[in-house]
């Protein structure tokens, strides 16, 4: 399972890596949007709406704990490299505190604090009650699914097994499908079917996808020993984990100011707001999946000493997001408003003019995309070669250029305004991470890289061989 890209064709290996990283996101996307699809589609924009208002109050809680989820990842993937298989139980026990706390944290946010994070987003009256509802039951109730889930996941991937979160993934977003059609279409449950049927298929991919891991890896069956809280690796995987969530809480953060001045413009707005940015998941998904299969790929020729390897990847990289932003670009110009009809009823009365605001927002976006795919790439790239300050600061001027633009856009000029706020935001973020990387310097950070690593790939297959046999 594992994969070697310091020889051979870069992109072509760089490809080959995202293509399973692409299809996981393609189902990833589709058990978000499909919520929103079926409700838009059976109950209307108003309810689309209250759905799409709690997109990034979830995301800003969601953050901290996917961030420790991928540092549990990152420390028991360094202990099964290094053979180190006690310690790799260890980080076991040490995520499942960690992912409990998550847990417990989530549930309470969720159930006690939805009805504040909502009304401090200015999120209009006839929207309120739905996106509470929504909020409490997909995290207040499936708080613990969320977690379990993502823990499970990082720990696939630890140790080398990339697949079966796929297959996890793709349960619950069918089993999502399923329930939505039952809740929403046949029961009339609207908003709160929504989040029914998705806090069960959460559950369900959670549960699933602990009881393969005890089962296919002997290994990870704990003894009482293993349960003794080790702080020294309790505390490694804090300190990564609050660096990548800090990250994403910059983001939620920048994207909750956007909402929040958004949600002052009325309903009509919101739900159009909600569903562009929708369809411009799925435009840019491509660039996510591959800059991050680049990230890997930065990292493995760092530690081979292959700089110019690195650089030469980069740059094929670089030309390939630039060629992807013409065509999605021309996707969009072409099928944008078909996109958004997708998500709303042909009988709803505000179908048109929730089209017509959506089509600004993505046309504005759409032609700024090269500086999205830029930032991406650069911070991708940074993150991979174990730089992780520089992505830290471009998050911090991306979030104080969204927020302070469109609450300024927003007074000036009305909510088209809005809709410079973030692309402006990207251009002003790309600045940090593309002088870092271009000036140079970074080859000093392969030094950090212990002899060990040479053969990590070795240790990694052998330590395999003997999880699946267990003990």
């Amino acid at each position: 399972m594992t994969n070697d890209m310091t020889s051979g064709p870069p992109f072509r290996q760089i490809a080959r890596f995202a293509l399973p990283m692409f299809v996981g996101g393609i189902f990833q996307l589709f058990y978000n949007l499909i919520d929103m699809l079926i409700v838009g589609r059976m109950n209307g924009s108003r309810d689309l709406a209250a759905i799409g208002a709690t997109a990034s109050a979830t995301f800003l809680i969601l953050s901290v704990t996917l961030g420790l989820a991928t540092a549990c990842s990152i420390v028991m993937a360094q202990h099964f490299g290094a053979g180190n298989l006690r310690m790799v139980r260890t980080t076991l026990a040490s995520a499942i505190y960690i992912s409990l706390a998550c847990a417990a944290a989530m549930t309470t946010v969720g159930l006690l604090a939805s009805r504040p994070l909502m009304r401090l987003l200015q999120t209009p009256p006839e929207l309120l009650d739905g996106a509470v509802d929504y909020m409490r039951i997909c995290v207040g109730l499936g708080g613990l699914g969320i977690v379990v889930y993502n823990s499970s996941s990082a720990v696939l991937r630890a140790v080398g097994d990339s697949r079966s979160p796929l297959y996890f993934l793709i349960l619950s977003s069918v089993l999502n499908v399923v329930l939505d059609v039952a809740f929403v279409a046949g029961l009339g449950r609207g908003v709160t079917g929504a989040a029914e049927a998705t806090a069960i298929s959460q559950t369900v991919s959670a549960l699933a996808a602990a009881t393969f891991i005890a089962r296919r890896y002997p290994i990870f069956r704990l003894s009482r020993a293993d349960f003794a809280p080790n702080w020294r690796n309790i505390r490694m995987i804090c300190r990564i984990g609050v660096s990548l969530g800090l990250q994403g809480l910059f983001i939620a953060i920048g994207e909750m100011t956007i909402l929040g001045v958004v949600n002052g413009f009325g309903a009509d707005v919101v739900a159009a707001y909600s569903t562009a940015l929708r369809v411009q998941q799925v435009a840019i998904l491509i660039y996510f999946t591959f800059t991050e299969a680049f990230a890997v790929f930065a990292g493995q020729n760092l530690g081979g000493r292959k700089f110019n390897r690195i650089r030469e990847g980069f740059w094929k990289m670089t030309a390939a997001l630039m060629a992807l932003c013409l065509i999605i670009a021309a996707a969009i110009f072409a099928w944008g408003d078909l996109s958004v009809r997708l998500f709303i009823s042909e009988a709803d009365p505000h179908l048109d003019v929730i089209v017509e605001i959506a089509r600004g927002y993505l046309r504005v976006a759409t032609c700024l995309y090269p500086f999205l795919g830029l930032i991406i790439i650069h911070n991708n790239t940074l993150r991979g070669i174990g730089d992780t300050l520089y992505p830290l600061i471009s998050g911090v001027v991306e979030l104080f250029a969204k927020g302070g633009l469109a609450l300024l856009f927003g007074y000036w000029f009305g909510y088209f305004g809005v809709w410079f706020a973030a692309p402006i935001g990207w251009i002003l973020g790309l600045i940090p991470p593309a002088v870092r990387y271009h000036r140079g310097g970074w080859e000093k950070l392969a030094d950090l890289v212990g002899p060990g690593n040479a053969v990590s790939v070795r240790l990694q297959a052998e330590s395999a061989r003997y999880f699946t046999k267990g003990i």
